[in-house]
């Protein structure tokens, strides 16, 4: 038996996670009021709003769609289904609101908080590090959240926050979404 098998994930409340994803926002909005430039400038498109958006939800899908194809691959197909039992017994309703607060307030933390101030290769790092989970099998996590978190990162100095959100939403709802869907069938 694996360690990820003598200790499978509990399922996890999604209020819970929202819970949690409301006080990584506080921190944030709390974080960037204190900074000069301030809350307009820190979660300001860069260009258009429909621009920004349009540009996140295109890297969310293509993310989502490179994650989908190298999913069987060992490291990632451990993590994919140790992650799908963390969420079982959730309904595409929390699925959905889990997806929209985390993307919403890490990006805050992240992108719109930290990484003006360190950095995109920190900033995607620091991000890694919020994805570590304390299981050997389970090191695949973090490698793919500094991969994300680079390209989301890259979206946010381009577009600015509103993409980089837009971006992390459609990753953790299509990913969530699909994690219903294989636990549904």
């Amino acid at each position: 038996m694996t360690e990820s098998e003598n200790f499978p994930p509990r399922m996890i409340p999604a209020t819970m996670i929202i819970h949690q994803e409301g006080v990584i926002a506080l921190i944030a909005l709390i974080g960037v009021w204190f900074r000069d430039a301030g809350l307009a400038t820190a979660f300001a498109p860069r260009g258009g709003l429909a621009t920004a958006l349009l540009a996140g939800v295109g890297s969310g899908l293509g993310c989502f769609c490179l994650l989908w194809l190298v999913r069987t691959a060992g490291p990632l197909r451990d993590l994919e289904s140790w992650q799908r039992r963390m969420v079982e017994g959730w309904s595409i309703g929390d699925a959905l609101a889990v997806a929209v607060f985390s993307g919403l307030a890490e990006e805050a933390l992240i992108r719109a908080l930290l990484q003006p101030v360190i950095g995109l290769v920190p900033a995607a790092a620091v991000f890694a590090a919020l994805h570590f989970v304390p299981d050997r099998k389970l090191w695949m996590w973090p490698v793919v959240a500094l991969a994300l978190g680079l390209v989301v990162g890259g979206v946010f100095e381009r577009w600015g926050y509103p993409a980089a959100a837009a971006a992390h939403i459609v990753i953790n709802g299509l990913s969530l979404g699909r994690f219903r869907a294989t636990e549904s069938s």
